[in-house]
This record gives structure tokens, C-alpha cells and sequence, in this order.
């Protein structure tokens, strides 16, 4: 029977109109259980999961602040059965749900983690990380720490010419976190030459400054870490780097674009002194926290923009299995440790192990 390890917390939520985790649930616990995949869905996928990768959404679905509920922010539900978590990730498909699904027994997959509509007048614009209708995965419906997860077929994207080996297969786990960070410097239209300033060096923020430095030529890439470890661990991807922006050495011309990928949504207000005419700022980074900008009137005589950020879909995974294959993007080098087992996933999310602090990406080694 398959393993999962299951998230069960208290629904109480603060207001009626609860939707973020961190206003519904509280006292989270995780435990590691056997039990049954329903029957497999027309159109669905069962995949045996390989590797997963630990994001800071997971952690902080874990943790609590000091009344006791959960400190993520995302959208999340967890039923009375439980959530199982989990939303990078790499697999081989065991079982499909109809012959047109488009994939078969054997090949190597790797989940988005939104699961957009296709239907409604947004994914019709072409706008599919903002669907009116989407499902997270591990958020809203069950993820990949797991050894069997279901996934919907047209959210999954064929791996195999990325993952023909270990190496290729840890690349291939870290595709979802990447294609935060490639569609953050589409959005913010970084051309060659920008100084980019990326405030937290976690993964995401890790390789936003890999991409700008290596796929997207800037002239300047900049970090803000409070971690030394993770300051240190960048340092081959970045020019300078500060415990925070006061002590940031800034170009004289300011920062083009500023990423945002700590969840200290303080910085953007901080550091919007030292961004540059026609600047672009992108949050990513989720932490439930207000928004407060001061320097309101530089923003409008600079023409500063302000933009938040989520998803990685519309071809993004495409692009990045080129860049990697091509030697342009090593995702794998973000990984400073691999762990063994659903067992060993469960200690590390239960006593934090420094996750935060002595880490950047860390990969679960499901099977083989």
C-alpha cells in the first residue's frame, strides 16, 4: 500500500471569510501512513514519485506563529483525512487514466503545481497561473510526498530527455522553484546589462540570481541574506551581497529590478531609495505580511513598478530543460542535501533542521 506523509491541523478559521492557511488552520501535525489511492480519474496520471523537493511553503505550513496557526499564507485546505504535501517533484508513470491522455507506463514526469481550468476567461486569456479556478498541489489537493500520487495529465510534463540520469533527475525535481524564478525575470523584462538586486537567498531567490547571472547577462547581481550560510552558498552567482539592505553596497545608478523572495515584504519599502528610473519590483515571497510603501512620491516621479508573482506555467518547464541540457543552467547546484525516505522528510519538517538556515534546497530521495 502506498506510504504518504499526512498534514492534519484544527480549522478554526479567524474571520468568515478565511481563505489563506495561516487564518484557517492551527496545531498542525504530520504523520507518515499507509492508505489507498482512490480509483484513477479519465485523464489523470499515478506516478510513482522519485524525488521531491522541500519548498518553504511545506515548512511553513508546519510551523506556527504564537497563537498557534500555521505560518503559511498560501491558499490551502486541509480536509478532515488530512493534506499531503508537497509540490516539486519528479515521478515515473505507473498507471494512466485513459488512453488519450497523452502519456503511457515508464515515462518520466514532472508535475506543475498549479492545476489551471483551461475554461474560464482567464486561462482563455492565456493567463493560466492566475486562473480563476486553479488547485495547488499539496495546497489544495494532495502532493508528492508521497510514494504514489495522482496528478492531472495536463499538468504533467515529460521529463525524459532531461532525466536519463541521477543528475539529470535531481534537475528535473527542481524545475518547479525554477520556473518561479525564469518567469520572475520575464516578467520584469531583465535584459542584458541590469543590475539585479534579489532580496533572499533560499532556492528561489538562489536562482534568480543563477538566471540572471548565467541565462540573462546582468551587469550586477545583488543579494540580501540574513542567513551567512546561504550568503555564503550564493556568493559564485552574485557581485555583492549584505545580511540586509542597509548594509548593501548598491550600484550608483540604483537596481533595475528587485526580486523579492524572502517573504519580508519590509525590503521593498527599504530598498526603493536605491532602485533606478523606470525600476521594476516583483514579489514572490509569501508571508501574509501588509505592504507598506513611504516613499510613494519616488515611486510615481521614477515610474517604479510594483508587481506580485506566482506560477511557472505556459511552457516555462520547456525552456528551462533546454537551458539545462544546453549546460546554461545547473539547477542541481542548489541542492545542499539529499535526504533518504518519506521517514527522514518527516523528522526534517518536524524539527526544522535548519532548513532555513543551513540549507538551500533540499531533495528527498523517494525510490529509484
Amino acid at each position: 500500500m502506498p506510504s504518504s506523509l499526512v498534514l492534519r491541523a484544527e480549522e478554526a478559521p479567524l474571520t468568515a471569510d478565511a481563505t489563506s492557511a495561516n487564518r484557517r488552520y492551527r496545531n498542525p501535525t504530520l504523520a507518515l501512513e499507509d492508505r489507498p489511492l482512490p480509483d484513477l480519474k479519465p485523464g489523470w496520471l499515478r506516478i510513482e514519485v522519485l524525488r521531491t523537493g522541500i519548498c518553504g511553503t511545506d515548512v511553513h505550513m508546519v510551523q506556527t506563529d504564537a497563537t498557534g496557526y500555521v505560518r503559511c499564507s498560501a491558499p490551502a485546505h486541509i480536509p478532515v483525512t488530512g493534506r499531503v504535501l508537497g509540490h516539486e517533484g519528479a515521478g515515473r508513470v505507473v498507471a494512466v487514466g485513459s488512453a488519450d491522455a497523452g502519456f503511457r507506463p515508464g515515462d518520466l514526469v514532472a508535475p506543475e503545481s498549479i492545476m489551471s481550468c483551461g475554461a474560464c476567461a482567464t486561462c482563455r486569456r492565456g493567463q493560466f497561473n492566475q486562473c480563476e479556478r486553479a488547485a495547488l498541489l499539496g495546497m489544495q489537493l494532495d502532493g508528492l510526498f508521497a510514494t504514489m500520487a495522482d496528478i492531472p495529465a495536463r499538468c504533467a510534463v515529460n521529463i525524459g530527455r532531461l532525466g536519463t540520469d541521477a543528475n539529470g533527475l535531481r534537475m528535473a525535481a527542481c524545475l518547479e522553484p525554477a520556473g518561479i524564478a525564469l518567469l520572475s525575470a520575464i516578467r520584469t523584462d531583465m535584459r542584458p546589462g541590469d543590475r539585479v538586486l534579489v532580496l533572499g537567498a533560499g532556492p528561489i531567490g538562489a536562482l534568480c540570481a543563477m538566471l540572471a547571472q548565467s541565462v540573462f547577462g546582468a551587469a550586477c547581481v545583488g543579494v540580501v541574506e540574513p542567513s551567512p550560510f546561504r550568503r555564503e552558498f550564493v556568493s559564485s552567482w552574485c557581485d555583492v551581497a549584505a545580511p540586509d539592505v542597509a548594509q548593501l553596497q548598491s550600484p550608483r545608478a540604483g537596481w533595475d529590478i528587485v526580486i523579492e523572495a524572502s517573504g519580508n515584504v519590509g525590503n521593498i519599502d527599504e530598498v526603493l531609495p536605491q532602485v533606478a528610473a523606470c525600476g521594476r519590483m516583483v514579489l514572490l515571497g509569501r508571508s501574509g505580511q501588509p505592504l507598506r510603501i513611504d516613499a510613494v512620491d519616488r515611486l510615481i516621479t521614477n515610474a517604479i513598478s510594483v508587481i506580485g508573482l506566482r506560477g511557472h506555467l505556459g511552457g516555462v518547464y520547456e525552456r528551462l530543460i533546454d537551458l539545462c541540457q544546453a549546460g546554461r543552467l545547473p539547477l542541481d547546484q542548489i541542492i545542499t542535501r539529499e535526504i533518504e525516505g518519506l521517514g527522514a522528510l518527516r523528522t526534517a519538517l518536524s524539527t526544522g533542521e535548519g532548513l532555513e538556515a543551513t540549507d538551500c534546497k533540499v531533495m528527498v530521495r523517494v525510490s529509484d
